[in-house]
């Protein structure tokens, strides 16, 4: 088929007083073609999908009464239902065995138009009310230092416009969580209402009661556990109902724009320090442009009315439920953390924080560091004990616990034991023991590295290192 432009030039050139034969060298359009052309109505820029509807190219679409009235019923209940998941519901409900295009041009001439959009709604909250939350992500490039995406948290309060970011390492639940905690930290405290994004890690599902038609909002639990400690609420947004969010400006494109875009960094400890800079700028020195007032003067009007943190110096912990085993231990994340002897076998509360574990049981508490020093359990001095009642099982938990510092340490036990079968139950291992008890496990697991790179298996050897008589090795 000639496009329309193509036609077009026919009929001017036909106008032009040229023959079919000059036509078709001029144009490529046969003669026979041309005759047709000459009895067609081509206005001047005319478009292709024009030409399609006006010439009613190609098998026309055709669909049974039945269909149309079900495909009525549907979209009275449900007027902006994508075409394709109707279609589906016709072929798997109502038996529709034919093309697509049939349903899409009806579906094209019969929808119901859509509802004029509502204006955006900006209003104004008062000291300590609103607070609008959000994270943003953005590739960036550094000049002396291979580029990375950037995730981070922002929040901005809506009275004050104090505004705070921090960078995390992703959008689960604990980086919002942490987000969150240290913008209050920098704020003083949360307002009464934060307004949120529909993201799992703050909204789980929404669900409309088929009787009322009101709508529940399922929080995160843990989301949920939080803003109950702290004694304030969240508000989520509406799917695509960005102006609930009132006058306070697009969070996530003013960072992106205003910072990450603006400004070139060497590397990440750059971009952290420019960002303390900006941060410091925008709240500190700069007037707002909505109010006019610098940030840092409102927010002190609003300090009075933010609700503080309730939470110690650990923060706060996300709170799991947890087990304790036969060994006296629990398990989280890959990692196992000791408790007391008279734990075993009862369910703790088990509070996950940055830095810390912290296991909860009949008002007492165990700490321990998240990360234990040799990647795998976390074994505190006063848990120990239990361990060593009898001889045997002193013996091999003491060496266990030394094989679990470091790599090296289970290949300095293996030559111990195979060079020394005689002597290192008596000798080497009380030694080493009394050296753990000591040193600690970091120079520990750093006197069994030695060893074993010098090939010097034995207790005198550690204690040697301790002493700072190895050459080139310091105590």
């Amino acid at each position: 088929m000639h496009s329309a432009a193509m036609r077009y030039d026919v009929l001017r050139a036909r106008e032009a007083g040229l023959d079919a034969r000059a036509i078709e060298r001029l144009t490529g359009v046969p003669s026979r073609s041309q005759r047709r052309i000459f009895q067609e109505v081509i206005p001047f820029g005319m478009t292709d999908p024009q030409l399609h509807d006006v010439r009613r190219v190609g098998r026309p679409s055709h669909l049974k009464e039945p269909f149309r009235e079900t495909i009525a019923a549907i979209l009275a209940g449900e007027p902006q239902l994508q075409v394709s998941e109707l279609l589906r519901r016709l072929r798997s409900e109502h038996g529709y065995t034919a093309g697509k295009n049939p349903v899409y041009t009806y579906v094209r001439a019969h929808r119901p138009p859509a509802p004029a959009p509502l204006p955006t709604v900006r209003f104004e909250g008062v000291p300590g009310e609103f607070a609008q939350l959000d994270f943003g992500s953005l590739s960036v490039t550094y000049t002396e230092a291979p580029g990375e995406k950037l995730t981070f948290f922002g929040g901005r309060l809506k009275y004050s416009r104090a505004l705070h970011v921090s960078l995390v390492p992703g959008e689960s639940t604990e980086d919002f969580l942490q987000g969150l905690e240290a913008a209050a930290l920098a704020w003083g405290g949360l307002p009464l209402w934060n307004v949120v994004d529909n993201a799992k890690s703050s909204v789980l599902r929404r669900e409309k009661d088929p009787s009322s038609g009101k709508e529940r909002v399922h929080l995160n639990p843990h989301f949920a556990s939080f803003l109950r400690e702290v004694g304030v609420f969240a508000e989520p947004t509406y799917p695509y109902s960005g102006n609930q969010k009132g006058s306070v400006e697009s969070l996530v494109k003013f960072v992106k724009h205003g910072f990450l875009l603006a400004r070139r960094f060497r590397s990440r400890a750059d971009l952290e320090r420019q960002l303390a800079e900006w941060l410091h700028y925008v709240n500190e020195e700069r007037p707002c442009d909505a109010t006019g007032v610098i940030p840092a003067l409102r927010l002190q009007e609003e300090q009075p009315r933010l609700r503080p943190l309730p939470f110690g110096e650990l923060g706060y912990g996300l709170a799991f439920p947890a087990v304790v085993g036969p060994d006296a231990r629990v398990r989280r994340e890959g990692c196992q953390y000791s408790t007391p002897q008279g734990w075993i076998g009862q369910t703790l509360t088990l509070r996950l924080h940055q830095e810390h574990v912290v296991l909860h049981y009949d008002g007492q508490e165990v700490v321990h560091p998240r990360i234990p020093a040799n990647g795998r359990y976390s074994l505190l001095p006063e848990h120990r004990a239990p361990l060593f009642v009898k001889p045997r099982g002193a013996l091999m938990a003491k060496r266990q616990i030394l094989m679990d510092l470091c790599p090296e340490g289970l290949h300095f036990f293996t030559e111990l034991v195979h060079r020394r079968p005689d002597t290192w139950r008596e000798q080497d291992l009380p030694a080493a023991w009394e050296l753990f008890e000591q040193m600690g496990e970091e120079r520990m697991a750093a006197a069994l590295r030695y060893c074993v790179t010098h090939r010097a298996y034995g207790g005198e050897y550690l204690r040697a290192w301790d002493q700072g008589l190895v050459t080139g090795v310091a105590a």
